[in-house]
């Protein structure tokens, strides 16, 4: 196709030579068009897997750091095993990278650091990796202290801002940062007797308060949307399988929105 453009425009400006030129220059572009989409695949190709080893070894790390690895932390392992709905080969890949992370004297920095250079600036996937673990972390109903070292840790190793790491965690309704005490006793009495169905607090899930304007929520609505938006997510090189997860954080934004639309009666 750049071939047969190239030399009809070539042949309308400068006649048979021009016909040549202009084929020739089309084929050209073609070729440069071609090779950077190749260049392109291969890099995304590279993402996935960097996203996807450093994923399951975190999350190895994470389970193993009280020195034992719960029912609960397997069972979230499985649920996200089965939500991306893994050949029976990256399954066992999966299974493989998460007892790599158990492991005492694996170092799960490299694989971090590959992720950091492989992701390169691409904030929402740093931020679709990091909501990953909390949800690991938090499978018991708390976070404590060595956990929240240690996703602290892992956002400053994929070059992610503390800042926005502690926001997240003001989203999700952990106070753990205040907690102390008998304090963090209750709210894990409170958290384990709460039903697995009862709704999450529309407003945590938009990460405002619930004081919030009109705009600023709207604002914080789209904003979550379109960190969330599953394709966009794919193409900066969230791996394929992790698409069913990515598009239900997105329906449950959209549902914390509408919800929140119909308690303000707008």
């Amino acid at each position: 196709m750049g071939i047969l453009i190239g030399g009809l425009i070539g042949y309308r400006l400068g006649g048979f030579i021009g016909m040549l030129l202009g084929a020739w220059l089309g084929h050209q572009v073609t070729q440069f068009i071609s090779g950077g989409n190749r260049h392109s695949e291969k890099n995304r190709s590279a993402t996935q897997h960097s996203f996807f080893k450093a994923l399951f070894v975190s999350m190895g790390k994470l389970a193993k750091l009280d020195g034992v690895v719960s029912r609960q932390e397997i069972d979230r392992a499985e649920i996200i095993m089965n939500k991306m709905k893994l050949t029976p080969e990256l399954r066992q890949q999966a299974i493989a990278y998460f007892n790599q992370g158990k492991q005492s004297h694996y170092k799960i920095e490299r694989d971090l650091t590959d992720f950091r250079q492989k992701s390169r600036g691409s904030l929402s996937l740093k931020q679709f990796f990091l909501e990953m673990l909390i949800d690991m972390a938090s499978v018991d109903g708390q976070i404590d202290a060595t956990e929240q070292r240690l996703i602290e840790q892992i956002c400053q190793l994929i070059g992610y801002p503390l800042a926005m790491l502690q926001a997240m965690f003001k989203m999700r309704g952990s106070n753990y940062y205040q907690q102390q005490g008998q304090q963090r006793k209750q709210y894990r009495q409170r958290s384990q007797s709460r039903s697995s169905s009862t709704p999450a607090n529309p407003y945590r899930v938009l990460g405002v308060d619930k004081s919030a304007s009109k705009q600023e929520i709207r604002r914080a609505y789209k904003k979550l949307m379109s960190q969330h938006h599953p394709d966009k997510l794919v193409s900066k090189g969230l791996p394929p399988e992790m698409m069913k997860v990515a598009e239900e954080k997105a329906k449950n934004i959209q549902l914390a929105w509408e919800e929140v639309k119909d308690l303000r009666g707008w």
